[in-house]
């Protein structure tokens, strides 16, 4: 019964040897895929630490930033949109066999939610409109694409030609440099990358060491990413929609102002016109003001030059005030003309008697004659027919001066308008 027992056991034994020879044959010969591959990796794979069998070890990630699209630029809450695709690669010490034993195999895909992936993490992002958590990855990490919100401070003194600097800080939650290391392989811009209203100038990285002070009062040293996007603004549609009517509206308000509309010089409605004007300048300044952030640098480029343009306005139409009320002024106190202004628009000026005087002299010397009373009376009519000749000559010459006044204040507004706009923006051209 021994020898028996003996030989069932021995030929048991042979049966399981048998079968695992065949389980393993099966394995090198049968199926050697990208399942059984998957399977036998992550059979014992541990994804909560570093795949790293020396744990002083540092392990390496490459990162590679890439923008396809400038989606927005929200200057008012200081936020830029884009559409990122952000490939990482590490070496997992885990994940490795030789490609040789399985039929030539080189790269399978994983769900990354089965593996360890680092912790890295833009830190100015505001919002991710799409999350990670059901996304594959190879087995050297190929990457990812998401749309992402981030701060940037803007810089908007020089609005609508500024250029914008906006910084995506990239790193590590948890290791340190001591345990995780990042390697920058540059920054890159997709070529069909366009935008309405921007222009993508510059794309780099830099990678920076930083200390921070732990709540145990030690300290943790991080590695972190800077990726710098310089973007620069299309004014194209301020210069069309804003600058050049706001020129146009000044310069046709200011010889609008200076000009008689009737055919006599007078200047009706010139109020009117003036307060259309700055009524209309609100209306731009409100748009302007509309598009901007509130910002500490102070007023941007455009809002002064609307301010500007108000400012110019308020007082064109405040020296066109003066000048009607000091027309006004001059013809109602029947003043006459200086000797200077004679010169200037009489060419043949001669001092007339004022007719007070001739009607003095001749209370005094007043004759008995009918004869000469008769005379004297045609003189003191030819005297009044003159003075009435002389007051509107008075009124013609006043007329004269304060046109070619009207028509210097308006070259000078209108030279000022250009001058100002010239200034203010020959630097951008």
């Amino acid at each position: 019964m021994k020898l028996i027992f003996l030989f069932v056991v021995i030929f048991n034994r042979g049966i399981c040897q048998d079968n695992n020879t065949l389980e393993i044959d099966l394995i090198n010969y049968e199926e050697k895929n990208e399942r059984t591959l998957a399977k036998l990796l992550l059979d014992d794979y541990y994804k909560y630490a570093r795949p790293v069998r020396n744990s002083s070890s540092i392990l390496n990630v490459t990162a590679l930033i890439q923008i396809y699209n400038l989606v927005e630029v929200n200057e008012k809450n200081e936020q830029i949109q884009l559409l990122l695709w952000f490939p990482q690669s590490w070496k997992d010490e885990y994940l490795t066999w030789d490609p040789e034993e399985w039929n030539g195999i080189e790269k399978i895909i994983i769900p990354k939610a089965m593996i360890w992936v680092p912790d890295g993490y833009i830190f100015n992002t505001v919002a991710e409109a799409e999350t990670m958590e059901n996304h594959n990855a190879r087995v050297r990490y190929d990457g990812k694409v998401e749309l992402v919100d981030l701060t940037c401070p803007m810089s908007v003194s020089s609005f609508p030609f500024d250029s914008q600097l906006c910084a995506l800080q990239f790193g590590s939650w948890s290791y340190p440099n001591n345990v995780l290391s990042f390697n920058v392989m540059g920054a890159w811009v997709h070529e069909k990358e366009k935008n309405s209203e921007w222009d993508i100038i510059d794309f780099n990285a830099t990678k920076l060491v930083r200390g921070y002070n732990d709540t145990l009062g030690g300290a943790n040293v991080y590695e972190e990413i800077f990726y710098y996007l310089e973007l620069k603004r299309k004014p194209h549609y301020y210069i069309v929609v804003i600058i050049i009517p706001t020129f146009a509206i000044v310069t046709v308000s200011n010889i609008g102002l200076f000009t008689p509309h009737g055919v006599h010089g007078d200047r009706e409605e010139h109020v009117s016109l003036g307060l259309t004007t700055m009524l209309t300048m609100a209306v731009i300044l409100d748009m302007v003001t509309g598009q901007m952030p509130k910002s500490s640098e102070g007023i941007p480029l455009l809002g002064k030059y609307v301010l500007i343009e108000f400012a110019i306005s308020i007082i064109a139409v405040l020296v066109s005030i003066l000048i009607i009320f000091a027309h006004e002024r001059m013809l109602y106190l029947e003043k006459t003309p200086p000797a200077w202004i004679f010169r200037i628009f009489e060419k043949s000026y001669f001092q007339k008697v004022p007719l007070a005087e001739m009607e003095q002299d001749d209370i005094l010397s007043k004759p008995r004659d009918p004869k000469e009373e008769m005379k004297l009376c045609l003189e003191k009519v030819r005297n009044y027919l003159e003075d009435l000749e002389t007051q509107e000559n008075h009124e013609k010459i006043w007329q004269r001066f304060f046109s070619l006044t009207d028509i210097l204040c308006g070259f000078i507004f209108s030279v000022i308008n250009v001058l100002v706009t010239f200034y203010m923006f020959i630097d951008y051209f």
